[in-house]
């Protein structure tokens, strides 16, 4: 059954192609007829001036024969160029606006995955103007594989399919090891697509010269689910800090939650914030109500990164609650299409500086009117440039000029 929805239109690469091909082509042709229109008169001057006491230089028969072969040749000519045109025109008929059918190809391993999907693949990709969630691989124009490699030896590629685009959600830099074994992959979008040193800094790309045209970057993204509706109500919540505590193998957010509770501590703000876990959620499940509940009565939302990648769910919870949020220095984010900018939508923090870190935090709750706005603004960014349709109109973007059309 297929579903269909009212998103936002990403950028289309081929009208622009077509439309230049198709503006040189009638360019050319006018170019050709004033040629030709040249001609005529240049012979006829040649006819009319020419000293009537001397023989022509060109006989009338000779201009006839000329101009006879000089009006078949623009016959010609026009017919090639109409030709040009119309094939032009019905290449532009069938990618400018085309709605692609898309099916989310089922690899076995649910509920590995459940959330990129069950929630972003099927909110985005049917929520797009330009996409179409079908059932069957048979009837789709786009085969898309969303794969987290918690079990990679269980997983079932789409390996006999066409125009097949893997999104690998899965942690770390190593690239999927059954990608050589899809017959036309025409992307690889990955989420952790930086490596980073001890202290979560940036240190490479995480990009393989073996994947076939290259890998993208990619990010999670918002999510209706995640949407704080009120975010003008009071919230009784001074600094939230949801990272677990005690996963001493992630040294860097737990240097952070330290940080954290040794500026509450410091500042005697126990009584109005929190550290720790909040609700039941899991990245297997849906969202915990109870959880985004904390989070939209929240003021200021203290989030970092895992260790050694970028990108987990928490950012994206963070923005829709409305709350100001400061998170580590990051890159993918500021390689998708509308970058955050450093205390307009959010606050980053270096996780080598704790001087820092606490400057900011006093800075943030000392201008109360400030945060809020930045809060406010980071919400609204989100809600405008990077929901899940928002991350499809990126993917077609990069490999829609790839698609073999049937």
């Amino acid at each position: 059954m297929a579903r269909r929805g009212m998103g936002r239109v990403g950028p289309v690469s081929p009208m622009n192609v077509g439309l230049f091909g198709i503006i040189g082509l009638v360019c050319f042709s006018s170019f050709f007829n004033i040629y030709l229109l040249s001609s005529w008169n240049n012979i006829s001057t040649t006819k009319t001036t020419h000293d009537d006491s001397r023989p022509p230089s060109v006989s009338d028969s000779q201009r006839v024969r000329f101009l006879a072969k000089e009006i078949e040749t623009m016959k010609n000519e026009q017919t090639i160029f109409r030709k040009e045109i119309i094939g032009q025109m019905h290449v532009l008929e069938k990618k400018i606006d085309r709605v692609f059918n898309v099916h989310l190809w089922d690899d076995s391993t649910l509920p590995h995955g459940y959330r990129e999907k069950k929630l972003y693949s099927i909110e985005g990709f049917s929520s797009h103007p330009r996409t179409t969630l079908v059932d069957s691989p048979e009837d789709a124009d786009l085969i898309v594989w969303v794969s987290v490699r918690s079990n990679t030896e269980a997983e079932i590629p789409p390996e006999n399919y066409s125009n097949v685009i893997l999104l690998d959600y899965a942690d770390g830099c190593t690239a999927h090891q059954k990608r050589e074994s899809l017959k036309h992959m025409i992307g690889y979008f990955k989420r952790s697509f930086v490596k980073r040193d001890k202290d979560s800094v940036y240190v490479r790309n995480c990009t393989s010269k073996t994947v076939e045209g290259g890998m993208f970057p990619f990010a999670y993204s918002g999510l209706e689910a995640l949407v704080n509706n009120d975010i003008h109500k009071e919230r009784n919540t001074l600094i939230t800090n949801v990272l677990r505590p005690g996963a001493q193998h992630n040294v860097v957010r737990s240097r952070i939650i330290n940080w954290t509770e040794s500026f509450i501590d410091q500042h005697d703000l126990k009584n109005m914030s929190n550290v720790g876990d909040v609700g039941n959620g899991y990245s297997a499940s849906d969202f915990d109500n109870t959880y985004l509940a904390h989070l939209s009565d929240s003021k200021i939302i203290v989030t970092c990164n895992p260790y050694d990648w970028e990108g987990d769910f928490r950012l994206w919870e963070a923005l829709l609650s409305g709350a100001l949020v400061m998170v580590d220095k990051m890159a993918i984010p500021q390689w998708m299409p509308h970058p955050f900018v450093h205390k307009k939508h959010l606050v980053f923090y270096d996780t080598r500086n704790q001087s820092e870190f606490n400057s900011l935090l006093e800075y943030y709750i000392e201008h109360e009117d400030e945060a809020r706005r930045i809060g406010e603004a980071g919400y609204n960014f989100v809600l405008k440039h990077h929901m899940s349709k928002d991350r499809v109109s990126y993917i077609l973007d990069k490999i829609e000029s790839r698609i073999v059309l049937h």
